[in-house]
């Protein structure tokens, strides 16, 4: 019987060829965005194990503004707090709008380890109470930059006068460089505290405060109390984070099911369509092999048999042409210091049970047509 649905398969190449090639579309599409979507659960899961602390910002947002440094001590004196630190983040390109890209990150240089948290050097050395003009990197900023440990890097700032703008640049020397993490540290250029707010003209500025509670502290209720305790700023535990980074999961979520009901209408169709004539062109074949004995059952496992086989060769297909084109699209998005989709094993099966799964419902309705069918009327056929 498999021997009958590969030569019936292979009998009609051209057409075989049509179907295959709308099943391989569909999955391409799949593989492409559940390969984004893979991505950023992955990025935004790493980031938020490594970003365990309750987050201070100003209370118009992320993008609203700025905090002053007195703001720091005043939550250090909130109960249940062990230690807060400002970190000033300003976007590497001047012109561009900060939402994506590469960040400069002013970091208290005796806070280093606590805001890395478990994240390893690749090379060199973290920052010293001695240096100024220095920096250390995240992966992405080394490959898009093609930069090691000795070289520098050279950083803008904007200084506003008046109505006008003055756009200043200084050389830092790169001391270290971190491991990839598939996080936001990938996308930093961390210099001291006190050099990047002498540099950005933002002394005593920071763009967010780092808490770090106390052991027997409840994240929740600490994030309330400070936001009670000091004024003008937003608490955000890491559970609140979680919550809010999860929301814009799911819309990423629904964008990449949509391309699978997308994949499951082109592909679905195609198969039908070609199931339907199939049937049709084997009319008093399915008659012959019922008047000589063959079972209902046997009909049906030939007919889905073949539109199974489609799903399978249009998803191996759909997944080596999806892979390609991330991979290319990764060291592309690579050379500007970003990265966007993600292959994993899971993506991987569920686009190729999804295709399997695909061409053989796809082929049920025709299978069911060839199973009702009367001996006697299907050798007349034709």
């Amino acid at each position: 019987m498999n021997d009958l649905i590969i030569r019936n398969i292979t009998q009609r190449k051209f057409r075989t060829g049509l179907t295959v090639f709308g099943i391989a579309l569909g999955i391409f599409a799949v593989m492409v965005m559940g390969g984004m979507s893979e991505y950023f659960n992955r990025h935004s899961e790493n980031t938020l194990n490594l970003v365990d602390k309750i987050q201070v910002v100003p209370e118009t947002g992320y993008l609203g503004g700025s905090i002053d440094e007195s703001t720091v001590r005043k939550v250090n004196r909130v109960p249940g707090v062990s230690d807060a630190y400002g970190l000033l983040w300003m976007p590497y390109d001047v012109e561009g709008i900060g939402l994506i890209g590469d960040y400069v990150v002013g970091i208290p240089i005796d806070k280093q380890e606590t805001t890395l948290k478990d994240t390893k050097l690749k090379s060199g050395r973290l920052l010293l109470p001695s240096d100024t003009y220095r920096a250390v990197l995240g992966s992405n900023v080394e490959r898009e930059f093609k930069i090691k440990v000795g070289d520098e890097l050279t950083i803008k700032s904007k200084r506003f006068r008046g109505t006008s703008s003055i756009t200043h640049e200084r050389n830092f020397t790169v001391v270290g460089i971190l491991e990839y993490t598939s996080s936001d540290y990938d996308n930093v250029i961390a210099i001291p505290l006190e050099t990047a707010q002498k540099f950005y003209e933002l002394e005593n500025t920071v763009s967010y405060i780092w808490v770090v509670p106390e052991p027997s502290a409840d994240g929740e209720d600490l994030a309330k109390r400070i936001e009670l305790s000091v004024e003008k700023i937003t608490a955000l535990s890491p559970q609140k984070l979680r919550e809010q980074v999860e929301k814009t999961l799911v819309i990423i979520n629904l964008i990449t099911l949509s391309s699978a009901i997308l994949a499951a209408i082109i592909g679905g169709l195609s198969v039908m369509n070609t199931m339907l004539m199939s049937v049709s062109e084997r009319t008093k074949d399915f008659g012959l092999m019922k008047a000589m004995g063959a079972e209902i059952w046997d009909i049906l496992y030939l007919t889905m048999g073949e539109s199974a086989l489609m799903g399978v060769l249009g998803g191996i297909f759909g997944i080596i042409g999806g892979g390609i084109f991330i991979y290319y699209m990764n060291e592309y998005l690579s050379s500007m210091g970003m990265v966007l989709f993600a292959i994993t094993p899971r993506l991987i099966i569920i686009s190729l049970l999804f295709a399997t799964l695909l061409g053989t419902l796809s082929g049920s309705i025709p299978a069911y047509r060839a199973m009702k069918m009367n001996p006697m009327e299907a050798m007349k056929y034709g």
